[in-house]
């Protein structure tokens, strides 16, 4: 005890976990310290916040959000001292909360004060009048091209690339403190870079460089060879143990619990560690969800960039921890996961989209309650198969808190104020709660509130539920949309009116999986550093992977710590037999991606039934029509059935059900997929993605891409409206001069075609029905129907 307030002395900021060193009196609400008013205390079951070995017993002590304001010291914050994982002291951090409080006022609240203000002279108000307004509300930007809105709360980094350069190269070990900040030379330590990452060492600032600073990556620093943190640090024992603190709104708990027991698995597997779950008592590993500056001294920076880090074995305060940010929206890397609780699916995921009453859901729905209580069905057709569940809501329970996981009341008293849902009021943390009766004042009953399947990421209103349909700037939205916005991600307001209320968030997207972040993480934990080589799993880039494998580097580097394990060593997965199954025979694509079939005869009657599919792309050499998410495939020389209905997700699990377009290089073996604005790309199993356009360099107001042509030496051209690009899949950007009109080297082809591909060695333009087929050298040779001259299906 006497050790941690020294630290605490030493320290200018104080964590919250130093705060548990000894009991705290309760504080009335609205206590200043150090000029700031602090949250009102939450009671006993708020996170819990822990001194290594043992749960601090809460007997009304400070509320998190109390100690959140404690350790929150104006200005920069220095450490008293750097542990191993520091290799380099890192520049100071402000939190979002300290962010928000030093944002300029907007021009509602100034002049919410200047009615405020007392009779005065009509000079003085006429002065005042006249003094601009620092402008923070959400307003177009002047300017020709799309329509561009600052929205309150979007994280804009404005650092230019050096900026960024530096930041990055310091932050991860290139650069120490000592470096001089104005004038320091990037080339050397830019190579370092590059060559740990597995870059091309040009030492220069390229594009393959700027786009590896800006991926999702693990927060601790490049240093030391692949085998382990200096001073190869490992457990002195075989038999490790493990707490979760906390949880994450995005998942539920089991699915949580079960990642985490997957991703140790991962390492007890190649050797002989053990990992069990304790409740209570000392543990080796404490795994924590968190936001922002949350206790260790290496704050997290909101969504995307840095995910999650871990701290090496030892005996020091966060020794073999685990923290992931909870800014970050959590999945298994394939998009939301919805569980479904009661109904009479046994806890099944939600299956979207869903037909109710003949109606299409892509989300959970009310229709067909008078509870309020949202639901979805389990299987695609609801009005066939009848299975369903109720999806995550605050109507159904809570989690954490005090009240054993009841439902939220509402209306319920808080300070005196009365709430119809659930709030952050009282919080800095941004976690949403309610109270479970319908006094909190009184009865000091709360829970947190489970975020819905629409519930958006980041903007002001972390964890809402979208509002459809919403109004923005006089329209109204009845979906996502990134109008307004320069980079394409899709975005929602949370109330019915954007205009008057000015809150919004990012919609869900497909997340990144916890348990490959997790699997990562545990690495550290247990002595591992980075890797250089991208398919290891310690490689500090995230990637999802359908079909995770432990790389023979991370088997050689956790087993060089600790040695083989008793049981068989992993060996590359076979291929599945070719017995056939009840659906069909199962096979295995070029690609290593196993599908399976439905008999061949049955292929083209289905396919001729389809109305409209919506893209059409040639993978390996093998014409694929998707619909739906489903897709059909045949020869491209036209040779061979017509084979499918197959399941995209059971051959790409990361793809969306609609696929407007898809190629595959035959250099580089890459497959690239394209749905709305963004693309992903496959190279075996592995998918990575999605990524917005604009990332080729194909301007954000494309708003899909319809087809595709294979040219020679790498290059392939891209059409969307009128226009075609033409792009360098090496280096993944569409070449200068592009885009082109269609018409300036396709002539005699529409402009609004449906799908473009390649086929038996002609250009084929598709509208539906009608299919214009251009020979290569550029003369429409037959216009005819799609159904007849492609599918082969018969005349009706």
């Amino acid at each position: 005890m006497q050790d941690t307030r020294l630290f605490m002395q030493q320290a200018r900021g104080e964590p919250w976990f130093l705060l548990l060193t000894k009991p705290q009196a309760p504080r009335e609400r609205g206590w200043v310290s150090g000029g700031m008013k602090t949250a009102p205390t939450f009671p006993p079951g708020d996170f819990p916040m822990r001194h290594r070995g043992r749960e601090q017993e809460d007997k009304g002590g400070l509320p998190r959000s109390v100690w959140e304001q404690k350790r929150e010291t104006p200005g920069p914050r220095r450490r008293s001292g750097c542990r191993r994982l520091c290799s380099a002291e890192l520049g100071a951090t402000r939190s979002p909360e300290q962010e928000r409080r030093a944002a300029p006022e907007t021009p509602a609240r100034l002049a919410s004060a200047a009615m405020r203000v007392p009779a005065a002279p009509a000079l003085f108000l006429f002065l005042l009048a006249l003094l601009p307004l620092p402008c923070t509300r959400a307003a177009p930007l002047e300017g020709k091209g799309p329509l561009v809105v600052q929205f309150p709360g979007d994280a804009v980094s404005g650092l230019t690339d050096r900026e960024l350069a530096l930041r990055y190269l310091q932050r991860y070990g290139y650069l120490t403190a000592t470096n001089p900040g104005g004038q320091v030379k990037l080339e050397t330590p830019l190579k370092a870079m590059q060559k740990r990452l597995g870059l091309p060492e040009t030492g220069q600032l390229d594009a393959s460089t700027r786009a590896a600073m800006r991926a999702p990556r693990c927060g601790v620093p490049d240093v030391g060879g692949f085998q382990t943190f200096q001073g190869d640090l490992k457990w002195d024992h075989t038999d490790l143990t493990y707490r979760v603190l906390n949880y994450s709104p995005d998942l539920d708990g089991s699915i949580i619990e079960d990642a985490f027991t997957r991703a140790f698995q991962v390492w007890s597997q190649v050797t002989p560690l053990t990992f069990t779950r304790r409740q209570e008592g000392e543990v080796d590993i404490l795994i924590q969800f968190g936001t922002g500056e949350h206790g260790d001294g290496y704050p997290f920076d909101g969504k995307d960039n840095l995910l999650a880090h871990a701290f090496p074995p030892g005996k020091d305060r966060f020794s073999g921890d685990a923290h992931f940010d909870d800014d970050e929206f959590w999945t298994l890397g394939t998009g939301i996961v919805v569980k479904t609780y009661f109904g009479n699916a046994n806890g099944s995921s939600c299956r979207f989209p869903f037909t109710f009453e003949g109606r299409s859901y892509a989300s959970c729905t009310t229709d067909g309650r008078d509870d309020g209580l949202p639901w979805c069905a389990t299987t695609p057709n609801f009005d066939r198969d009848k299975k369903y569940g109720f999806c995550p809501s605050e109507l159904l329970f809570t989690y954490d808190g005090n009240s054993d996981g009841e439902k939220c009341v509402f209306p319920f008293v808080f300070e005196g104020k009365s709430y119809q849902g659930c709030t952050t009021d009282g919080r800095t943390d941004g976690y949403r709660w309610c109270a479970t009766t319908a006094n909190f004042d009184q009865d000091k009953k709360y829970g947190f509130c489970p975020n819905r399947d629409t519930a958006v990421i980041g903007g002001n209103s972390q964890g809402e539920p979208c509002s459809f349909p919403f109004k923005f700037l006089g329209q109204t939205y009845s979906s996502c949309t990134s109008e307004g916005r320069t980079d394409g991600k899709l975005w929602c307001a949370t109330t019915s009116d954007y205009d008057a209320d000015k809150k919004w968030g990012l919609c869900p997207d497909q997340g990144y999986s916890l348990f490959l972040v997790a699997a990562h993480e545990f690495g550290h934990s247990l002595g591992l550093e980075h890797s250089s080589i991208q398919e290891a799993l310690m490689y500090p880039m995230y990637t999802y992977l359908a079909d995770f494998q432990l790389h023979s580097d991370d088997v050689a580097g956790i087993q060089y710590l600790y040695g083989r394990g008793s049981g068989p060593q992993p060996t590359p997965p076979s291929p599945p037999s070719q017995a056939p199954t009840e659906a069909g025979d199962s096979t295995v694509d070029d690609d290593g991606s196993s599908v399976t079939e439905t008999p061949a005869g049955d292929g083209r009657s289905s396919a001729c039934r389809v109305g409209g599919f919506d893209g059409v792309g040639e993978i390996q050499k093998v014409l694929h029509f998707f619909k739906d998410g489903q897709y059909w495939r045949m020869s491209g020389t036209g040779a061979g059935p017509l084979e499918g209905p197959l399941r995209i997700q059971s051959t790409w699990a990361a793809l969306p059900d609609v696929i407007d377009a898809a190629f595959q290089d035959p250099l580089t073996k890459k497959s690239f997929f394209f749905s709305g604005q963004r693309f992903w790309v496959s190279q075996g199993p592995r998918v990575v993605g999605p990524r917005s356009l604009d990332k080729l360099g194909i301007g954000r107001d494309v708003r899909k891409i319809v087809g595709s042509l294979i040219r020679k030496q790498g290059k392939v051209l891209l059409f969307s409206g009128d226009q075609f690009w033409r792009l360098d899949v090496k280096k993944e950007q569409v070449d200068k001069g592009y885009p082109r009109y269609i018409d300036s080297l396709f002539p005699g082809v529409p402009i609004d075609t449906n799908f473009i591909f390649q086929y038996k060695g002609r250009f084929h333009f598709c509208s539906h029905p009608f299919c214009w087929q251009m020979s290569p050298r550029y003369q429409v040779t037959r216009v005819g129907y799609f159904k007849q001259d492609v599918l082969k299906c018969p005349e009706q």
